[in-house]
């Protein structure tokens, strides 16, 4: 009776085990596909972190055959790709390694935009630069008494420009704003919702520049490239500006701080990117970008 019950011990003891060995095999088979699976993931985000560094170092070699602006920004922005995708090639296979990856790809790419926004800037001012210098070359050549005059001008405006007379602006900045009936304003980016957009800066004290009234000029171009505003076009010898408002300022030497609202000649914003130049006459003095939604 002892030998049968030991035989009935031993017979559900290995019972047991076949069932503990059954579920390990299950969990093991489970753990198997779901590490196998992970991997797969990682290895194929790792793929598409390649291919967008790729795209984006062929971006950086196109801009580096085009823009002669910003040239040693755009090689050292293209290194550190170059370099990323070199560390990426040997990275191991982890969520938190591939987020810091994308991290990177994310301020490379913020990097790359701010470096568009500066060489339009740069650009901008270049060619009004050109035009200028293009007009004062033309009357220069037209008679020895202009010429001796033109010189002088020429003399007094340098002495000007270096002991730092003319008028400079910070805090420029646009938004689109809402009006409400106590003529406070509200920010806001949706064109739905917004009446007008605001654009305000502020003239720096300069003990230098001259003081009286000076003429100043804002420019707003919508998404589709179109002047708003009061679209009104002014002649500065052979260069046309075309601006959306005008305010003449009595400087005093001391910073001021000015406002001004623009309206679209419809009733209606565009959705988009909008470009703002602020001139004094024909002199860009500041610009800026403003995105409405």
């Amino acid at each position: 009776m002892s030998t049968t019950r030991n035989n009935n011990a031993l017979k559900i003891l290995i019972g047991i085990l076949f069932l503990l060995l059954l579920g390990l095999g299950a969990y093991t088979y489970k753990f198997y596909n779901e590490l196998t699976a992970n991997k797969t993931a990682l290895s194929e985000e790792k793929a598409i972190l390649r291919d967008e560094l790729n795209d984006l170092l062929v971006n950086y070699n196109a801009e580096l055959q085009t823009n002669k602006v910003l040239t040693s920004e755009l090689r050292e922005a293209r290194n550190r790709i170059q370099n990323l995708l070199l560390r990426l090639e040997t990275a191991e296979n982890s969520q938190a390694t591939l987020q810091t990856y994308r991290r990177e790809l994310s301020l490379l790419r913020q990097q790359r935009d701010a470096l568009r926004k500066k060489t339009d800037s740069l650009m901008l001012e270049n060619a009004l630069l050109v035009s200028q210098k293009s007009d004062v070359e033309a009357a220069f050549d037209q008679t020895v008494v202009q010429r001796d005059s033109l010189e002088q001008q020429n003399k007094a405006l340098q002495d000007d420009l270096a002991k730092g007379s003319q008028l400079t602006v910070s805090k420029f900045k646009a938004e689109g704003v809402i009006m409400r009936r106590s003529g406070k304003t509200v920010p806001n980016d949706r064109v739905s919702r917004i009446d007008k957009l605001e654009i305000c800066y502020t003239v720096n004290a300069n003990a230098l520049g001259k003081p009286g009234n000076h003429d100043f000029y804002i420019q707003v171009i919508d998404p589709r490239n179109n002047v708003i505003g009061e679209h009104v076009s002014l002649e500065f010898g052979e260069n046309i500006l075309i601006y959306s408002a005008y305010q003449e300022i009595n400087y005093r030497n001391e910073e001021i701080n000015s406002c001004v609202y623009i309206n679209p000649a419809r009733e209606e914003f565009l959705p988009g990117i909008y470009r703002v130049n602020l001139f004094e006459n024909d002199r860009l003095l500041s610009n800026s970008v403003l995105e409405l939604e």
